[in-house]
């Protein structure tokens, strides 16, 4: 068999786009969806937990924006500092306890008030010995329990969100649960007043509003006309590094790394192969018939294909065994059935069996299919062709 190859073409850019137009297209939507959602994110100035600058529910921009119309002045840093040189009242959020005892020390002796929110159990060790963490309140809402101004004039504090609580004696507790664990503890050291606030949940965004914890946060916040709002940077903590990246790189690191780069080069340079320009030629195809059907003959044995390779033989038989019978090509499997039994005196029901009916079950079946449709096809051959002798296989 014997065919011609189309022409090569080669791919144009245009036709490249529009092949990759499905993907050129999720990737426009996805850049879209990131884009809108940076810009979402930036309109609205989303922070962390507790961050003034944040509208979002953990957020405490509310917080904030009440405390400067009530007259506070709020300026907010994250430079150890800063903190330590600006005066007023001391707002520390370090829930993660990264302040050293040292820096206690000095924002301690800057500020005569200092308030914490969810102090750690480093803060609690180095500020408030006596007071220890406790786990989530018991209700819903806690009235003040206290003789402190702020808690008695907010009335009342509510838990929902907190998970967080204080307990311990030497110093003033207020809105404690049935359990005895508060909210809000009050003490000296070090010669500056320290609010200890168990819970940052109770002020955010979300929660300000609910019941009396807007009064116990500008209570507590409010008492001066300036605040300082500090969150400690974790980077400025870990302090100045004179290590560069090559101290901290272990010796074999660099002899393994140059080398692989000269073991890569070398590889290249063994088996690289320069491509030529692209060479349009038309060419002849010969394909012999042999290879063809081999070739799909073990692709039907690998996949135990066997009624597929059944019906490819009986579709060959009934191709060829038509026009020996005088029958058109689109004569039907039951006329070319019926002919065949005219002609050879075959049993039509046994003609039908093996033309149509038949399917077999192994590689043995298979080979007897094989066997009959060769018989059959000779016997039509013998018996309408002068002079035909029988013959076997398949011509």
């Amino acid at each position: 068999m014997t065919a011609t190859a189309a022409p090569a073409n080669t791919p144009t850019l245009g036709r490249t786009l529009r092949r990759a137009r499905f993907w050129l297209i999720a990737a426009a939507v996805v850049l879209a969806i990131v884009v809108v959602q940076l810009v979402a994110t930036a309109a609205s100035r989303v922070g962390g937990t507790f961050d003034p600058t944040s509208t979002a529910p953990a957020g405490a921009r509310a917080l904030a924006q009440v405390l400067r119309q009530e007259g506070v002045t709020v300026r907010t840093t994250t430079a150890l500092d800063a903190a330590r040189r600006t005066g007023g009242a001391l707002l520390v959020d370090d829930s993660a306890g990264l302040l050293p005892s040292s820096a206690w020390d000095g924002l301690l002796a800057a500020h005569d008030r200092v308030i914490v929110v969810a102090p750690s159990t480093g803060t609690l060790r180095r500020l408030a010995p006596d007071i220890r963490a406790a786990g989530a309140p018991r209700g819903r809402t806690v009235a003040a329990d206290c003789d402190l101004g702020l808690a008695r004039r907010a009335g009342g504090l509510s838990l929902e969100g907190v998970t967080r609580s204080l307990r311990g004696s030497g110093a003033t507790v207020c809105f404690r649960d049935r359990g005895g664990a508060g909210q809000l503890v009050t003490l000296r050291t070090g010669g500056a007043r320290v609010l200890l606030l168990a819970d940052a949940q109770a002020y955010t965004n979300e929660h300000i509003a609910v019941a009396g914890n807007a009064a116990v946060a500008l209570g507590a916040l409010g008492a001066t006309e300036r605040l300082v709002w500090y969150a400690p940077d974790p980077l400025e903590l870990l302090g100045p590094s004179d290590r560069t990246l090559q101290d901290l790189t272990p010796a074999w690191v660099t002899p393994v790394a140059a080398l692989l780069l000269l073991a890569g080069l070398g590889a290249a340079l063994w088996r690289g192969r320069r491509l030529g320009p692209v060479v349009i030629e038309r060419l002849p195809v010969a394909v012999r018939s042999r290879e063809t059907v081999e070739g799909r003959a073990r692709l039907y044995e690998r996949g135990r294909a066997h009624l597929r390779a059944a019906d490819a033989l009986r579709i060959g038989a009934i191709g060829r065994m038509a026009p020996v019978l005088g029958l058109g090509r689109s004569a039907s499997v039951d006329e070319v059935a019926a002919a065949a039994s005219r002609a050879t005196g075959l049993h039509l029901d046994r003609v039908r069996q093996l033309l149509l009916v038949e399917e077999p079950r192994g590689d043995r079946d298979l080979v007897r299919i094989s066997d009959d449709l060769a018989d059959l096809e000779a016997a039509v051959r013998a018996a309408v062709l002068p002079g035909g002798a029988p013959t076997k296989g398949t011509r």
